[in-house]
């Protein structure tokens, strides 16, 4: 687990330059349609594992991160559109910074580089983004009832723990 200290967002899909400073603390994210809700959380998986769940896979008719993550005026220069996330890994006690550009997708900048307890976590975070919850599955618990909200909580956390380790 970790978490977020600050994350700046430049030039990600409709966020043109912005920084949050949650401090290790929750935080919630509201705003009218369209004002980049999904925005931020597409930049904290981007940041994390690469990838945008929502411009993969069936339905998608070929959006790619490299084409759809830019901001629109970006569009043509994806190297502007990057994420930097500063962490705190409880279980180590230690800060550090992810940082992602849309045009090298792949490729992880972590600082400090020479650390391998911190190298360990953000690859685990990469092999399983299922441990960060999609919009829809947060959506889905926000919006059930109380008591039901625990049972699919815990039906949830069942699924991952059944699941095969890589």
């Amino acid at each position: 687990m970790i978490k977020i200290q600050s994350l700046t967002i430049k030039e990600f899909r409709g966020i043109r330059d912005l920084t949050l400073d949650p401090d290790r603390k929750n935080f919630a994210i509201y705003g009218p349609n369209g004002s980049g809700k999904s925005g931020v959380v597409d930049a904290i998986e981007f940041v994390l594992t690469g990838s945008i769940s929502r411009l993969m896979g069936s339905g998608t008719a070929g959006l790619s991160v490299k084409k759809h993550a830019p901001h629109v005026d970006q569009r043509n220069a994806p190297n502007f559109a990057q994420v930097i996330l500063k962490a705190y890994a409880p279980s180590l006690n230690k800060e550090f910074t992810i940082e992602r550009r849309v045009s090298t997708p792949d490729v992880v900048v972590i600082t400090p580089d020479n650390d391998p307890q911190i190298k360990s976590v953000v690859e685990e975070l990469k092999r399983h983004p299922e441990l960060a919850l999609t919009r829809r599955e947060i959506i889905k618990y926000v919006l059930a009832a109380p008591g039901e909200r625990a049972k699919q909580f815990r039906r949830y956390l069942g699924s991952i723990k059944s699941r095969p380790s890589e």
